[in-house]
């Protein structure tokens, strides 16, 4: 699977919210999340676990540029979340921990991520996922979302938050 991704430090959220739903977007609620990030000899592989049990293994490439860039990203869905970490901790190296609450709102093709990172602050992520469009078609909404939120004047992030975090 592949998405169009942009990273702001926002600490207007609720500014951001107000605009994403007067364009229409769906707000999907919040969103506990716990990523655990391992040492991978190729991209990034994490393990995300959400307040409710569930859990998302991902594994994702992308540049680290501050301007929109394109990921290529495989998801494996587990209700099983604390024993898959076990297996992979034994494995593999332990390279990073984050919390976030993530407020979650999509417009189009387009995830709108609300996120309140601990120890880090405020942030919006968009992701554009390229589904039945063409990459110039997610392009193009992704650029109309950023416009649409006023995001185009905020500090753009060019890495992950693990990253930030060192």
């Amino acid at each position: 699977m592949r998405n169009i991704e942009s990273k702001f430090r926002c600490p207007d959220h609720e500014g951001v919210a107000q605009r994403a739903l007067a364009i229409g977007a769906k707000d999907h609620g919040v969103l506990q999340q716990r990523d655990q990030f391992f040492g991978v000899p190729s991209g990034r592989l994490k393990l995300r676990t959400f307040g409710d049990g569930r859990g998302d293994l991902i594994s994702y490439n992308r540049e680290d540029t501050p301007g929109a860039r394109l990921a290529e990203y495989s998801l494996h869905q587990t209700n099983d979340p604390l024993t898959l970490d076990k297996v992979l901790g034994r494995a593999l190296l332990r390279t990073g921990i984050l919390e976030k609450r993530r407020r979650l709102l999509i417009h189009g093709n387009t995830r709108i991520h609300l996120d309140d990172v601990a120890g880090l602050g405020k942030f919006v992520e968009l992701e554009t996922v390229i589904d039945g469009q063409t990459e110039t078609d997610a392009e193009g909404e992704h650029d109309d979302v950023i416009r649409a939120l006023g995001l185009g004047e905020m500090e753009r992030i060019s890495v992950g938050y693990v990253d930030l975090m060192k």
